[in-house]
């Protein structure tokens, strides 16, 4: 129940306390630096514009002007509701509070009438530091590790790592599930960043499995194709900071076994005429001397057989290991090359990601609340009684004052303020 004030001249105020409700469609495509905007309209069905007149009230600073859009002329209101019971919210901060008086003909359906209604548009800001606190730093710095994971030697412990994050990170996407608006509309801003973060991961496991096989390849089994050769060792390590593999061989070549280095020996296996007419001058002199000493020329023969096998094992040996070498470096080379790649992608993602997102640029201050006019606070009650009282005294003095007789029509408003 609430009362109802009555005027001497038929003016009734009325004030029923009341909590309207209302819902609105949210969109949580920018969440978690999104802003909301909702309407609630006011009217009246059964009666015409002849029979129920709706008017905003002005307030303080605040007068109606009269403006126009593509609907047509309406009448406009800065501050269009009295906050003087409004508490700010934790999680929300006012914006815009404007309302709008429309005297509309809906044709087709009641003639030539007209409605007048009252539009109040309620625009708010979501508070971002509990968010980017909890969810967009977190989010960045998987991004990161996502790239770190590049900067490991292409090891065991390497695919442990990769995975490590991914784990974590699908843990934290069931975490942000609850903490966002459940919606099939749009896919917040947050849940990209995200799912993007998650794509990087996911491709960087692949693609350290790959790495991997190739720092394992045995040069043995797995030959090094030539167009490789030439573009991951030759190059591409000059341009991404690597010292190149020749630089790294250079000093090695020279504690390499040859064959030529066992002696002239060799040479008299070869099928070439050449060779043995060229060596058997100094073989046959060599046999001589070795056969005046009691070694038998079969003998002989067998030794250098024997030291030429011996020589060509150990260079076969160091082609595969020079051949595991390379695909150990060509690893490296890729992780480096993708360290760059993903360092980049997590740059631009991530600004690109911020760009988006309105609330980030918007610099607009809230509604400022007077405190002072807020029931309940500390200064209310002797607010309420230093301007009501300095009132009533100001009328009783005009009263007392007064040398005339007032009428009733004089007397009743006086006494009412």
């Amino acid at each position: 129940m609430s009362d109802a004030i009555v005027y001497y001249n038929g003016l009734v105020v009325w004030k029923p306390p009341s909590i309207y409700k209302s819902f609105c469609s949210i969109d949580i495509e920018y969440f978690p630096y999104d802003t909301q905007t909702c309407r609630m309209k006011f009217g009246g069905w059964t009666y015409n514009g002849f029979l129920l007149d709706v008017r905003q009230l002005p307030t303080t600073g605040c007068e109606v002007v009269n403006k126009a859009d593509d609907e047509g002329e309406f009448q406009f209101l800065g501050r269009g509701m009295d906050l003087s019971g409004y508490y700010p919210s934790l999680e929300w901060d006012l914006m815009e509070l404007n309302s709008a008086r429309h005297e509309k003909i809906y044709a087709g359906c009641c003639g030539q009438d007209f409605y007048i209604d009252i539009t109040f548009k309620i625009e708010i800001r979501r508070k971002t530091l509990f968010y980017t606190v909890n969810l967009m730093i977190p989010c960045m710095m998987f991004a990161i590790l996502t790239s770190i994971v590049f900067y490991v030697p292409p090891i065991e412990h390497k695919m442990t790592f990769s995975i490590s994050i991914l784990v974590t990170l699908t843990v934290f996407y069931l975490i942000l599930i609850d903490l966002v608006p459940p919606t099939s509309l749009v896919i917040p801003l947050i849940g990209k960043y995200l799912l993007f973060t998650m794509f990087l991961v996911s491709i960087s496991i692949m693609l350290s499995v790959i790495s991997l096989n190739f720092y394992r390849r045995d040069g043995s089994s797995f030959p090094m194709p030539h167009w490789m050769k030439v573009v991951f060792i030759h190059t591409l390590p000059k341009y991404i900071c690597i010292k190149t593999a020749d630089e790294d061989d250079g000093s090695d070549r020279g504690s390499s076994i040859s064959v030529s280095d066992i002696g002239p020996f060799m040479d008299s296996r070869r099928p070439s005429p050449f060779f043995i007419t060229v060596n058997e001058r100094q073989l046959n002199g060599r046999l001589s001397e070795l056969k005046k000493k009691g070694m038998h020329p079969d003998l002989i023969r067998n030794m250098i057989q024997n030291v030429e096998f011996i020589a060509e094992y150990f260079n076969s040996l160091k082609k595969e290991d020079k051949i595991s070498e390379d695909w150990s470096y060509v690893a490296n080379v890729i992780d480096r090359i993708f360290l760059i790649i993903f360092s980049i992608m997590n740059v631009v993602g991530t600004w690109v990601i911020l760009i988006n997102s309105p609330a980030m640029f918007d610099n607009r201050t809230p509604l400022a609340i007077n405190s002072v006019a807020r029931p309940l606070s500390g200064d209310t009650f002797e607010h309420f009684i230093n301007e009501n009282f300095t009132q009533i005294a100001w009328w009783a003095r005009t009263i007392q004052n007064s040398t005339a007789e007032l009428s009733d029509s004089e007397l009743c408003p006086i006494l009412y303020q």
